[in-house]
């Protein structure tokens, strides 16, 4: 379906304001603030029996996207079931009570519309894009996934979904260059116990042992109502889709909230160095880095955001330019600031040349850090990381299913659905200072895991030379 981009309700006024905006200090990001960042047409309730509903009106589309954020990610699985809120991702599109298998798909596409579903360590999310015309059917193919899963539920679907996630890990991880030395490292910055030690696409044990049992206690606690939010954008009326939502979820009993795993206490730096080495069937060595940070939505989760551009985030960052352009010790490097409920992580990924070894990789990276905890970045350089990912983040919310995500995460985060203008005060704070002094604080020489990938046939030849 060819969708055409929009900029509309909040997105456009910051957008038309970028130029002035942009250009103000960081005291003064108030006033430019309230010209730049009216609200969108939203409204926020709940259903009597726990679902969280919002509706976001955008005019000057057609078509609809019907989003289901269950809150219940990897960091809610316990020891030995891993694995498990991925495993529903698959699950939740093998038919329900009145559904049958491969049904949902075809019912969405002869509607002309599309579908997908996406897991993470905080959240499961289910979403699809119709013409407006056909969200009765969206929302009924949602209402009877939720409610009625289990009626079509039986072993020989576990079995095959099983399966398909194996085969998912196998291409993703196992069989992907570099892919196991990455869980490695999420592995090594979260200590066991803790719901981000958790891998999301779980191990092959935990998958293999999961009974029918195991899965329909995980779906009965955490699949309901009062543990999902259901957001609807697109050109609807809101009435009639209040309307539609009573009709196809109001009916569902009320049960209480699950426990979720939360943020209990501050988020603290990784206490020491941690240092691993792996070979991998690869033609070139890489080096690995991480640290943990601040929860979403922070000042400091902010700064190492804009931090995480300067260093990596593009061409023009410190590191492309000291490890690819200038030193040629490196094909390509890469540097993300992932935020999560019980604590992000900042990580840094490069890829050596042809004959560099990760050791001098390493060294470079290190070299970059210290020189930003030693003094403040420029002030230029700071407000263009800025621009890039405010840029970013607006251009992303054109797209209307994107744009349904964003409302949805920042309900579950902040308990406002609408927190753009929220969100963009705290990029427009950073300064050179504050970005400083959080790097100094999180991004240590001793807070970091560090791994260091060889080529297999190097790591031989280097044992053959020894003896």
């Amino acid at each position: 379906m060819t969708r055409r981009l929009w900029l509309g309700g909040a997105a456009a006024a910051i957008a038309a304001g970028l130029a002035v905006g942009a250009l103000v200090p960081a005291a003064r990001a108030d006033q430019a603030l309230a010209v730049t960042a009216p609200s969108l047409e939203l409204r926020h309730y709940r259903l009597d029996n726990g679902l969280e509903v919002v509706l976001h009106r955008d005019p000057a589309v057609t078509s609809v996207v019907v989003h289901v954020r269950y809150h219940v990610g990897s960091k809610d699985e316990v020891p030995g079931k891993t694995g498990f809120a991925h495993l529903f991702e698959h699950l939740m599109f093998e038919g329900s009570a009145h559904v049958g298998e491969g049904e949902f798909d075809a019912l969405l596409e002869a509607a002309g519309g599309w579908n997908n579903g996406t897991t993470n360590a905080d959240r499961t999310n289910y979403f699809e894009q119709v013409p407006a015309s056909y969200l009765p059917l969206a929302l009924w193919l949602e209402a009877d996934r939720m409610a009625g899963l289990w009626d079509a539920m039986n072993q020989t679907v576990l079995d095959n979904q099983r399966d398909v996630v194996k085969n998912e890990r196998r291409q993703s991880y196992e069989n992907q260059p570099y892919g196991l030395a990455s869980l490695a490292v999420q592995q090594a910055l979260w200590p066991p116990g803790h719901g981000n030690h958790n891998l999301t696409i779980g191990t092959m044990e935990d998958l293999t042992a999961a009974t029918l049992a195991d899965v329909e206690a995980f779906w009965r606690t955490y699949y309901r109502p009062s543990n999902a939010t259901l957001v609807i954008a697109g050109g609807i009326d809101l009435d009639a889709a209040q309307a539609l939502v009573a009709t196809y979820f109001a009916w569902m009993p009320a049960r209480p909230a699950p426990a979720r795993v939360t943020l209990e206490q501050p988020v603290t730096p990784l206490p020491g160095p941690v240092e691993l080495e792996a070979t991998d069937r690869v033609q070139a060595a890489a080096v690995l880095m991480a640290w943990r940070t601040d929860a979403p939505l922070t000042p400091a989760a902010v700064d190492l955001a804009v931090a995480a551009q300067l260093l990596g985030g593009g061409k023009t960052s410190r590191l492309h330019r000291r490890l690819v352009f200038t030193d040629r010790l490196a094909t390509d490097v890469y540097t993300r600031q992932g935020d999560q409920v019980l604590g992000g992580e900042l990580s840094i990924s490069a890829i050596a040349r042809d004959g560099v070894t990760a050791e001098a990789v390493r060294d470079a990276i290190r070299q970059e850090l210290a020189a930003l905890r030693d003094a403040p970045p420029e002030a230029a350089e700071v407000e263009r990381a800025r621009r890039v990912i405010e840029a970013s983040r607006l251009g992303g919310l054109e797209n209307l299913a994107s744009r349904a995500d964003a409302i949805a995460e920042w309900a579950a985060l902040t308990g406002d659905p609408d927190h753009l203008a929220e969100e963009l005060a705290l990029l427009r704070a950073v300064t050179p200072a504050s970005l400083h002094a959080t790097v100094k604080a999180w991004l240590g020489a001793d807070a970091a895991v560090t791994m260091l990938v060889r080529p297999e046939a190097a790591a031989d030849a280097g044992k053959a030379g020894g003896k």
